[in-house]
């Protein structure tokens, strides 16, 4: 699952962060360009920024190494070109934990390849923007608990609606590099009550897979019925995808809340096939405070089925 770290590193990006950008291109500022492409595989880019100079970067971010990465940078060069009439130049931005093995060349054609745990955090700690400063927790750092701490204090000078949120940020991507509990537990000690569920991010996630997932189900539905004349097809294609969403919400939820503690449930979770059954496990997500009662629930459930 990698929608929640390219939603919000996308999300932090876009309100250009002076520091990285600056990093990136040595600009402070842009223009960020909506490019929908014609293409059905390939019909929306992560970022396409216009930079004062008037020249164009096309921006991907990357948690996992993609084996067909040059073949899309390729075609998504074409594809600006045509509708932009100037060639962009590309970066993909890696922010996993693995090393890089992606191939950026072929021919004359190349993409830039850029790790983020090549950049300082310092430089972005030294910003005063909060994307910068949350994007930190992803970059190069001599001592992370510092660092943490540093990225922490920064956000409590933020009102306190923005900060809740940028925490939340900060926790999503704290998860890449296995920090998430160690940043749960620092941000324990700060005045503030954080609500996964209050995230306007965490239910954009929630929803755009629910709603993927209706909509799979519902084609393939349509498909089967129709291939088996059967209108059975149908009911059972729109059934398969509201369980597809309901159990990549509650995935999302197990891990964001409890990390991998909580994804360690899904095992017995996916044994559930009825679809009120996980909306109730799912609004129990949101109510519980300890992993104990989220087994309790399972444990009658999969008793009773």
């Amino acid at each position: 699952m990698h929608k929640k770290y390219d939603l919000t590193l996308k999300d932090l990006l876009k309100d250009i962060p002076v520091k990285f950008l600056k990093i990136l291109t040595g600009y402070e500022n842009g223009k960020f360009l909506d490019c929908q492409l014609p293409n059905i595989q390939l019909n929306e880019m992560d970022l396409l920024i216009e930079l004062p100079d008037g020249s164009l970067l096309h921006l991907e971010i990357q948690s996992t190494n993609d084996m067909e990465m040059l073949k899309r940078m390729y075609l998504y060069s074409a594809l600006v070109y045509n509708q932009y009439e100037k060639l962009p130049r590309q970066v993909v931005l890696y922010v996993g934990d693995k090393p890089i093995n992606m191939k950026n060349k072929v021919g004359s054609y190349s993409y830039e390849l850029l790790d983020i745990r090549d950049i300082d955090c310092s430089e972005l700690l030294q910003s005063d923007k909060p994307e910068d400063i949350v994007l930190a927790i992803l970059c190069k750092s001599d001592n992370m608990d510092i660092t943490i701490a540093k990225i922490l204090e920064k956000l409590s000078m933020l009102p306190l609606k923005i900060r809740k949120d940028y925490i939340l940020k900060l926790l999503y991507l704290s998860d890449l590099r296995k920090l998430y509990n160690k940043v749960t537990q620092e941000v324990k000690k700060m005045p503030i009550t954080i609500d996964i569920n209050e995230s306007d991010l965490y239910k954009e996630i929630f929803f755009k897979g629910r709603v993927e997932g209706r909509v799979e189900g519902k084609l393939e539905g349509k498909v089967e019925g129709r291939v088996e004349g059967k209108l059975e097809g149908k009911v059972e294609g729109r059934v398969e995808g509201k369980l597809e969403g309901l159990l990549e919400g509650i995935e999302l939820g197990l891990e964001l809340k409890y990390g991998s503690a909580g994804l360690e449930l899904m095992d017995i979770v996916r044994i559930i096939s009825i679809v009120d059954k996980l909306e109730e496990f799912k609004n129990i997500i949101r109510k519980s405070d300890s992993l104990d009662k989220l087994k309790e629930f399972l444990g009658k459930s999969n008793a009773q089925s």
